[in-house]
Order: structure tokens, then sequence, then C-alpha cells
């Protein structure tokens, strides 16, 4: 029996060392990595991440470590994790133009991007993003030179924006090129449409002007409801040149907004109104919060995320118990169509800030028993249980 018993002991420590295995990221300098790819006739995988970023976590902890995906990486590349606000990684930021996290990339070893995806996947996914690096002509780095190196067409433009997209890559000084060769006629079309509805915001342009013309044709072919997003997007783009301003030009905004308002414009309340929060949440932040106060819920009742998202934000920044109030309302209504772990949570944190102890403790427990249903760890929901220990301590 006692044998047995070492020989399950030793079976059982077997399969927790199976289960260890990590990806084993280089600890030298670029030059040295690239210097080993070259004489290990590898490519480079780079973990192009942050400290502070979620998904960079979530793939370090999750994905890296995953036995298949271990082995896989460590017989066929050199890899490099490498932070983008440090060291050398600033540099490798601004070459590769790396504009969100994670990035992950394949590089031969002169340097060339073989291939190239932003977010964290699953690891399955991760190996098959890998995969195709043994088949360059269907990766990143050649489908760009092949979409670039002659003009773009219908069949090809949307795969060319998906493509830069999925790397957090801008296509649209391309996109613009190809959209203007395009005839009025042609603009209706799938390819044509996507091109209108995420790159043109120019009030003037030949092509916005076709789509204000025929919008029952838009609507009828992509529905209402997207057209109708576009129209308000177009709307907002008119102030850009103030909201975006390194200095606010107040008296010019307020006149732009007077201007505006005589379009007849669809939405024009909507529009005025996210304007100004774009626009005071740069310039007055004391203004953008009694904005944000007074008409946010009127125009996001039904958009869970973002009450949810504005009122963690007045729990962050805000003191003032009259604006925490309307912000407290915000999170009510989130929770009222979605009373998820996260929403619960802002509610019980903007009530404890509010003052309203007796119904943050309320909430903060529906938080934390939501947190338990979920099958959550304590870990995950230590923050709410930190809250409810505040909040137990003032009642």
């Amino acid at each position: 029996m006692k044998n047995l018993v070492l020989s399950l002991s030793l079976l059982f420590s077997i399969c927790l060392i199976a289960q260890n295995r990590q990806i084993t990221f280089e600890t030298g300098n670029l030059a040295s990595v690239f210097e080993k790819a070259k004489k290990e006739n590898k490519l480079i995988f780079v973990d192009a991440m942050t400290t502070w970023c979620g998904p960079c976590k979530h793939m370090a902890k999750h994905v890296f470590t995953n036995d298949t995906v271990a082995d896989y990486y460590n017989a066929n590349f050199v890899n490099l994790k490498l932070d983008m606000e440090k060291g050398e990684g600033i540099e490798f930021a601004k070459k590769y133009d790396v504009n969100c996290f994670p990035n992950l990339m394949f590089l031969d070893a002169n340097g060339n991007i073989v291939h190239r995806l932003a977010g964290s996947m699953p690891s399955k996914e991760f190996i098959a993003f890998a995969g195709k690096t043994k088949t360059p002509e269907i990766a990143y780095g050649a489908l760009r030179t092949k979409y670039e190196s002659a003009a773009l067409t219908e069949n090809n433009v949307e795969a060319y924006i998906n493509l830069l997209m999925n790397c957090c890559q801008d296509p649209s000084p391309k996109a613009l090129i190809y959209i203007s060769s395009v005839k009025e006629e042609a603009l209706l079309k799938r390819s044509n449409w996507i091109v209108l509805r995420d790159y043109i915001y120019n009030h003037e342009s030949r092509e916005v002007k076709y789509f204000l013309k025929n919008q029952a044709a838009f609507e009828k072919q992509y529905g209402k409801d997207t057209v109708e997003q576009k129209l308000q997007q177009l709307g907002k783009s008119y102030f850009s040149k103030y909201t975006r301003a390194k200095e606010f030009d107040e008296p010019g905004y307020e006149k732009a907004k007077k201007e505006f308002t005589g379009f007849k414009w669809p939405h024009t309340d909507a529009i005025l109104f996210e304007s100004d929060l774009e626009a005071y949440a740069r310039f007055n932040k004391a203004k953008y919060y009694e904005l944000a106060a007074a008409g946010f819920q009127k125009y996001n009742n039904n958009n869970p995320s973002a009450l949810n998202s504005m009122a963690w934000d007045f729990y962050e920044q805000v003191s003032d118990k009259t604006l925490l109030k309307s912000a407290a309302n915000m999170a009510k209504r989130a929770c009222e169509i979605n009373n998820n772990y996260a929403f619960l949570d802002t509610y019980a944190a903007v009530l404890y800030r509010a003052g309203e102890l007796k119904d943050a403790e309320i909430m903060a427990n529906k938080a934390i028993d939501k947190a338990k249903e979920d099958k959550m760890t304590p870990e995950e929901y230590k923050e709410t249980s930190s809250l409810l220990e505040k909040i137990k301590a003032k009642n």
C-alpha cells in the first residue's frame, strides 16, 4: 500500500510538471535575438506588450503556459517579450507601428514582418496563427505588400481593411484613394459602403453628398440603424476641428453649433450633446461632469455598458454628492438591463461614494453573491470585498 501511495504521488508530481511548460522568452537585447534567429534559421515571435495591459496578462497566464503552445513555439521560433513602454520597446513600437496591445508578430532575421495580429486569443487559435508563417504568401506581410503594390479594387478593399484593422493599423490612406476612383452609382455596393461608412467624414465630399441624397437606398440595403449611426458620426465630425484642437476656441465652437442646428440634421440634439461631452472632457472637466450628470442617461438609457462606464468615471473622479446621485441612477439602470457582477460592483461603489451607505452595502453583497454564482474566485472579487468592509466601517 505504501509503495502504491508513493507511485501515485510520483505520477501526480510528473503530471504537475507536464502541465507547467511555458514559452521560453529570450533575455538578451534585440541584436542578440536577431543574431540567434539568423543562426538557427528561425523566425522571431514578438509579444509586444505593456505591464498594464489586461489581455497581455491573460495571454501570459493562460496561453503562453499551455503545454502544446509552449512546445510548438519553443521548437519553431525564437521568442521575445518586449515592453513597448520601456528600453528598446519604445523604438520598436515606433518602427513597427504598434498601436494596441498585445501586438503579436513574427519577424524574419532581417526584421521584416512576416505575420501579425493584435489582441488575445485562445491556445488553439494562437497555434493556428503561428501556423500561417509556414505559408508566408497568406500571412500579413505578403498580403499587405500584394494589396498595396497595385491599386485596391472592389474585390480586395474589404480584405485589405480587415487585414490592417486586425493589427490596429490605419487603412484609411489607401482606402480613401480607392474610394475616390469609384463611380457614384457603385457607392451602394458593400465594399464601397464599408469605406464610406468608416472613413469618409468630409461633409463636402462627393461620397457624403451621394449618401445624403440616397439615404433611403442605403437604409434599404444596410438597415436604418446602421445608416443613422453614420449620420450621427458625420454630424459629430462637423465639430472635430474644435473638439480635437490643442486649445479650445469656445466662441467658434458655439458658433458652429448654431450653424449645425440650422442644417436640421437627424438627431441634432444627441449629436450636440455628444460633441459637448467630447469638447469639455478635454477642456473643462467640471463642465463635462455637469453635462454628463444632466443628460448622459437620456441619450444612453438602453446602453448598459456606456452607463456603467460613465458611472465608474464619476466614482473615480467626482466628489459632489448631487452629481454622484445622477451617476448612481446610471449604474442602477445598467443593472436593470444586465445585473452582471461588474455592473453591480459599480453601482455599489457609486452609492458608497454618494454616501448612500445602506444601499451601498446591499449592492456590494449582491455583487459578491453574483461573483460566487459565476464561480469567480475570492481574488477576482477582492475589491468588492474590500469595498464592503469600508462601507461597514462607516455604517
